[in-house]
């Protein structure tokens, strides 16, 4: 379930108690994964309405988020959770940054 409608895909994360979205919030962005093919997706949306320092804050926002849920559900610390989500992003922008820069076409 997303919101209060059925679910657009297997896997998507339910809204259903928690808080509902504000009348005039809008979806930001969505992450996708696929463990068999070891790869990601990201889908962005309306970037005219907002700063690219707010999607730096909301991912901030959202890695604090994480470390606690994984503090409440799995068996380590929210300080460890912490430790490796921020280890997970240097490595990842560290892969990134050394890639040659692909030409635009």
């Amino acid at each position: 379930m997303i919101g209060f409608r059925a679910a657009e895909h297997p896997g998507a994360l339910s809204l259903k108690g928690n808080l509902a979205p504000e009348k005039d919030a809008f979806e930001l962005a969505r992450f996708w994964i696929s463990p068999e093919e070891g790869r990601s997706r990201v889908l962005i949306g309306f970037p005219d309405k907002w700063r690219p320092e707010l999607l730096g804050s909301l991912l901030v926002e959202s890695v604090h988020t994480a470390a606690k849920a994984y503090a409440q559900t799995a068996q380590m610390s929210e300080e460890e959770a912490l430790r490796r989500i921020w280890q997970g992003l240097d490595e990842e922008r560290a892969r990134l940054n050394a890639e040659p820069a692909k030409e635009s076409e």
